[in-house]
């Protein structure tokens, strides 16, 4: 008899045989430790032990997961009918370290992590990480994995050491893999096995290399667990999926309507699959929710509602396709009247207008208002986000899925709950009568603490200048920005950005296509909107670019062209040495897009009062 079941075969264990296990099989975080040695039973860490595959820890998303759940079981007790059961599996870091081993990697992930600038071994190592083998001890345990499953789909995601812990959300760095776990065994182990490999190998993605780099965790230990869920939904012929995902925050660091309380928290809410909920997507609008006034929406007439909306769905299509996005009409049918009623909302105008045509349908459109007006879901939600945010001692997070199985049914499935990192505010106070120094003057359209901070350098993208740029050559905006980042990093200065449209797009008729890592330098960045070429801000409240502003303190707001903006004034930009040609002469094709302005040393400052929503950009007196 091993020491694991010596110690899990008894009745009960001693506080410091926990600590051993907690320490040996979920996490070695102090506060992490704290709360589950504070609700875990014997029973508990019996039943993770269980669902344990390899040796090793299972954890930050494993253990953030098991936490939340075991909390809402013991404080909220009243909603235990309406969470779906825990059933996943963790493979342990144990798992990861053999494989690396098996498949020479050591040695180039040694090397890897004592770089401190290029990471010339990152493609190699990401190429052996995609094509190794797995003991077969792992690959046995792997198939009574899908054995359990049967032929539902599942999702492997990564859970490496540092992630979604009190220091580093990591959101979005690494992967996640549907498996449709469909045909023979052969096939669904061989897809299993093949996800398993792609998250290993995103811990080589440049976005989770510059995350780490940025908060000096190069050199640690950053081993990788994995967590193995069923992936919540039904089926509806060959697609699968739920009837909406989101994510939820204890603490909404926005402010997009008037007396909006941010300490009540928000939702963000998609149809289908919870992906659209936590990307940016083109053309797609997420229901967004503040929990104190649910039913308020800045939408007010059924012709805006419909316009923002969401019109694609992602599913799983079982068939051969994977994961894939479909129309809304597409995937209406394959509703139940009684799903219908959660998820869509009818144009009754457009239907109106049709009938005139003697064109006699429903017009439908996603905005998940069955689900906003149901009381009981609302305030489960909340109470939900705030007793885990109590128990945290800090903002949370979470990932949900809910599914519909019956009338009048609806299950909710808790994905995943981290520690939101929000900084304290200090105390702003924005001076009046200074309207010939102020770029921009905007309200309940930004994201930040209350905060002032000096600029060195304001990056402005000329919205008209960037729609006349061919196409095909957007995306060198977005390559031209991340040069601009990484050549300030080095200088150390803090700077601004503001740019047309949607940030971090992947369209980019919508705006600039870039990643977090592009623009990883600024302590401000601003999308524009621009009605000539059609760009439109569209702040990506709740999705993974979200939480790295957050987790970085950055200033995130939009520049609208309505009354929520008082002042926009780029053209005083002008009164300060524009140096773009300067420091890239090579770049004369982009030098009419791009400015980029030194305000270093004239006391331009950014100010921000999130108390009133507020948030001015006050330039400096010293000109050229």
């Amino acid at each position: 008899m091993n020491i694991w079941q010596e110690l899990l075969g008894r009745e009960e264990m001693t506080e410091q045989e926990k600590k051993t296990v907690c320490n040996s099989l979920m996490t070695k975080e102090a506060r992490m430790e704290r709360l589950i040695l504070k609700h875990f039973s014997t029973e508990d860490f019996r039943k993770v032990w269980e669902r344990r595959i390899g040796e090793g820890l299972i954890g930050g998303k494993a253990c953030g997961l098991l936490v939340a759940r075991k909390l809402i079981k013991v404080r909220l007790p009243e909603f235990k009918d309406y969470i779906e059961p825990h059933n996943s599996f963790f493979i342990g870091s144990d798992v990861f370290c053999k494989y690396l081993e098996l498949n020479d990697c050591m040695e180039l992930r040694e090397k890897h992590r004592r770089e401190k600038e290029h990471f010339q071994e990152a493609e190699e190592l990401k190429k052996r990480l995609l094509n190794g083998v797995f003991p077969e001890a792992i690959r046995e345990e792997l198939k009574k994995v899908l054995q359990h499953y049967g032929a539902t789909p599942i999702i492997v995601r990564s859970s490496s050491f540092l992630e979604d812990g009190y220091g580093n959300a990591f959101s979005g760095k690494y992967e996640s893999i549907f498996c449709m776990n469909q045909g023979s065994e052969k096939a669904r182990l061989e897809e299993l096995e093949n996800a398993v490999r792609q998250v290993y190998a995103s811990t080589m993605n440049p976005s989770a290399i510059e995350y780490r780099r940025k908060r000096k965790l190069l050199d640690a230990d950053e081993q990788m667990a994995l967590l193995v869920q069923k992936v919540e939904g039904e089926r509806y012929g060959d697609l699968y999926f739920p009837v909406a995902a989101g994510m939820g925050c204890s603490y909404n660091p926005y402010k997009w309507m008037e007396h909006m309380n941010p300490d009540a928290g928000m939702l963000r809410m998609v149809m289908g699959l919870g992906t659209r909920a936590v990307e940016r997507t083109p053309g797609d609008y997420p229901r967004l929710v503040g929990m104190d006034r649910a039913q308020a929406n800045i939408r007010t007439t059924i012709a805006d509602r419909h316009k923002f909306s969401q019109r694609q769905v992602d599913v799983l299509d079982l068939s051969g396709e994977g994961l894939c996005t479909k129309m809304l009409e597409a995937v209406i049918p394959s509703l139940t009247d009684w799903q219908k009623k959660l998820v869509l909302s009818r144009d009754s105008d457009a239907e109106y207008i049709l009938s005139q045509r003697r064109q006699f349908r429903k017009v439908y459109f996603a905005d998940c208002q069955g689900l906003v007006e149901n009381n009981d879901f609302i305030k489960m939600m909340r109470k939900i986000l705030k007793m885990l945010e109590t128990e945290y001692e800090r903002p949370v997070d979470v990932e949900f899925a809910v599914r519909s199985p019956g009338e009048g049914v609806w299950k909710v499935n808790l994905l995943q709950c981290r520690p939101l990192q929000v900084a304290a505010s200090e105390q702003v106070e924005i001076p009046e009568g200074i309207d010939d120094e102020l770029l921009f003057d905007v309200r309940r359209t930004s994201m930040r603490r209350s905060k002032k901070e000096s600029l060195d350098c304001i990056v402005w993208v000329d919205p008209q200048a960037y729609y006349e740029h061919p196409y095909t050559k957007k995306p060198d905006v977005g390559r031209m920005i991340s040069c601009i980042n990484q050549y300030y990093e080095e200088e150390d200065k803090k700077l601004m950005l503001l740019v047309p449209g949607r940030i971090g797009t992947s369209s980019p008729e919508l705006g600039v296509p870039v990643v977090y890592a592009d623009i990883s330098q600024f302590i401000a960045i601003c999308e524009v909107a621009y009605s000539k070429a059609g760009y439109r801000p569209e702040l990506s409240y709740g999705s993974h670019m979200f939480q790295d502003l957050v987790e970085a303190d950055v200033y995130y707001g939009a520049i609208n062209e309505n009354s929520k903006t008082r002042l926009y004034q780029p053209e005083l930009l002008t009164r300060f040495p524009n140096v773009f040609s300067k420091l890239w002469p090579k770049e004369e094709e982009l030098s009419h897009i791009i400015k980029v302005y030194d305000v270093s040393g004239t006391g331009t400052s950014l100010l921000l009062d999130a108390k009133e929503g507020r948030a001015v950009c006050r330039l400096g007196k010293n000109s050229r």
